[in-house]
């Protein structure tokens, strides 16, 4: 009976320091999630803001266009960028949660590169403040909304919000000339040469 006894007490104790490495071991686990919202449908404008520059991305009718550059085409490869890589970025890594600190981490309101989403009704739907890091160039760090807290992100992705229009779009090509058809053509009317119709005379 003893020995069962010293058995239980083992199990128990075993149990017991799975649970306490459990625990200690969730005290380090980061939190992730995805900075913008996963359903980017509802996505109608992105503001972005680095340095002093600002650049306004708009849909319009399935359309994306650059507000106050009517006449630059946006190119398609920078949209699906946009949404495929910017807005699926993801924090990761907890830095701080000191606003003493965003200078630090560049995302602090002059340093960093600001990004702000809205919906169909102007609604802002997400804002967030992105810094280049010193160590780490394939990522960056981040602050979302009012939050102090600071993280790390899964991708770098301050280089694909740029704030200069032919960033965005481009001039279309200009139109070709039209070729005329020979046979569409007005016939080329005849000189008639005056002194020889004197002579015939």
């Amino acid at each position: 009976m003893s020995n069962l006894k010293w058995l239980l007490i083992g199990i128990a104790v075993l149990l017991g320091l799975y649970a306490l490495l459990q625990v200690r071991e969730s005290g380090y686990t980061t939190p992730t999630g995805q900075v913008f919202p996963e359903d980017t449908d509802g996505i109608y404008k992105v503001e972005m803001m680095a340095e002093g520059d600002s650049l306004t991305l708009q849909k319009k009718d399935l359309e994306w266009s650059i507000v106050g550059y009517d006449t630059l085409k946006v190119r398609d490869h920078r949209i699906t960028a946009l949404f495929e890589q910017v807005l699926k970025v993801s924090r990761e890594t907890p830095m701080t949660d000191n606003a003493d600190n965003w200078s630090k981490y560049a995302v602090d309101d002059a340093m960093g590169t600001h990004v702000k989403i809205y919906n169909a009704k102007d609604e802002l739907l997400t804002y967030a403040v992105f810094g280049r890091s010193s160590t780490d160039w394939a990522r960056n760090y981040v602050r979302i909304g009012d939050g102090p807290e600071v993280y790390l992100t899964d991708r770098s992705i301050v280089y694909q919000v740029s704030t200069d229009a032919t960033f965005w779009g481009e001039k279309p090509p200009e139109p070709a000339p039209t070729a005329v058809d020979s046979a569409d053509a007005a016939p080329v009317p005849t000189v008639v040469d005056s002194t020889k119709v004197g002579d015939e005379g």
